[in-house]
């Protein structure tokens, strides 16, 4: 049965676009674990109050 949601029924424009937001989503997730692990990279973060932090926490949450 034809399912224009699987991806081999996909047009190329749509294969990319759907690896596009993937890949971006995976950049994401990977740039917000260094800096809730404190990574050294954004040394602000360890500067928070740890309300702060939670608060930042909560926003990542709704945005993943």
């Amino acid at each position: 049965m034809y399912n224009v949601n699987n991806p081999s029924n996909w047009t190329w424009s749509k294969a990319f676009d759907e690896m596009n937001k993937t890949v971006n989503k995976a950049e994401l997730e990977q740039q917000i674990m260094n800096h809730l692990s404190n990574y050294s990279g954004n040394p602000k973060w360890t500067e928070l109050t740890k309300d702060q932090q939670e608060d930042h926490y909560e926003i990542l949450t709704e945005l993943l």
